[in-house]
């Protein structure tokens, strides 16, 4: 296995910047996930590390070595594709085998590593199938198996899941995360979702435009975001957030005029315009002591059994006027209409307060 680095790594297509100077260190075994909306640039820099896209500026080592001008092939890495990419015409066995014959590889060790990577993938009745008689989680195992025999340094994952429907994917998630275990393999993966970054990673990269907003544990990036983006993008359903602005002291003001104490460390002035989160889990129906009281119109409800999904609008500063958008998450069977008016209560140790504008970095 083998770690990973990137020193101020730049990616410029023509005059247009998709990579903004990322620094990143993978050790040795580490599961990291690349984590971000459509478009910020975690593909491009998989397929940088991979050799598949030339770096414009920067550097890339792997275990320490300036890796900058290696070949693709000789990187000693192995990427699994959104597309499974395996030939039609070849059985389970000959696609595994494919690349190692192609190499030279004795046909004896062909048939060890292969025979190896398909216990370990639960493959091994299958080898004589071809990929039309594979459901699409036994072909993504295929696809997986190729790379393992060639026993890579790192693997490369580009969104693998994307391709199969929710129940596969969380049945694949776990043998993903199951085969790092066994393997102790350094793994890189890519995706958008970022309830699979939540339950896979070790360590998870937040990418957006092409910069990264924050590195950490799933649980650090929870509970402690650098900023709004972070916040809102991290947590499933999304955090809830509503402008408020600082009042005397600890006192936090709402725009519909409830005054709140909400400690922070860099004392925002009086008047100072924040954003307010707190996430739809952490909202209750039973009230607290202390906690901030959240009015609520409810615009929609779903009843999932052990738990419900409420979703309503916070008063506007204009009374006139609908407020912020609110889900919570709340236990057990709620019964509530469309139209009702309900109080959801944040307590103060679960709300997080955000700069307005700008970086809109926390603040608390």
């Amino acid at each position: 296995m083998a770690s990973l680095q990137l020193k101020n790594v730049v990616k410029d297509f023509g005059s247009t910047r998709v990579i903004r100077g990322v620094d990143l260190d993978v050790h040795d075994g580490e599961f990291v996930v690349f984590v971000g909306p459509s478009g910020c640039g975690k593909s491009t820099l998989l397929r940088m590390i991979c050799g598949l896209e030339d770096i414009t500026t920067g550097e890339l080592f792997i275990d320490g070595q300036r890796a900058n001008d290696t070949r693709a092939a000789d990187r000693g890495l192995a990427m699994v594709f959104q597309s499974y990419a395996l030939y039609p015409h070849m059985t389970v066995y000959q696609n595994m085998a494919f690349g190692l014959e192609n190499t030279g590889v004795a046909k004896d060790v062909v048939r060890t590593k292969v025979d190896a990577a398909a216990k370990l993938l639960r493959l091994d009745p299958l080898l004589d199938r071809k990929p039309t008689q594979l459901s699409g989680g036994q072909r993504q195992r295929v696809a997986i198996g190729r790379s393992i025999v060639r026993e890579p340094k790192i693997f490369l994952f580009d969104e693998p899941l994307s391709n199969l429907d929710a129940e596969l994917r969380v049945s694949m998630r776990g043998e993903i995360t199951g085969l790092h275990r066994r393997l102790g393999a350094t793994m890189i993966y890519v995706t958008h979702d970022q309830v699979e970054a939540m339950t896979m990673a070790d360590k998870i990269v937040v990418l957006r435009a092409g910069s990264i907003e924050q590195i950490g544990s799933p649980l650090a990036l929870y509970n402690s975001p650098n900023n709004k983006f972070v916040a809102g993008f991290i947590g499933s359903p999304q955090m809830n957030f509503a402008p408020v602005s600082a009042g005397h002291g600890d006192n936090i003001v709402t725009e519909y005029g409830q005054s709140f104490a909400l400690s922070t460390e860099s004392k925002p002035a009086s008047g100072t315009a924040l954003t307010l989160g707190v996430r739809p889990e952490h909202l209750t129906l039973e009230q607290r002591e202390g906690a901030l009281a959240m009015p609520i119109t409810i615009t929609g409800v779903e009843q999932l059994g052990g738990h419900s999904l409420l979703y309503g609008t916070l008063p506007g500063a204009n009374p006139t006027a609908e407020g912020p958008r609110v889900t919570a998450q709340v236990a057990g069977q709620v019964r509530t209409r469309i139209g009702e008016t309900t109080t959801l209560y944040a307590p103060p140790e679960a709300c997080r307060l955000f700069e307005s504008g700008g970086e809109e970095r926390a603040v608390r």
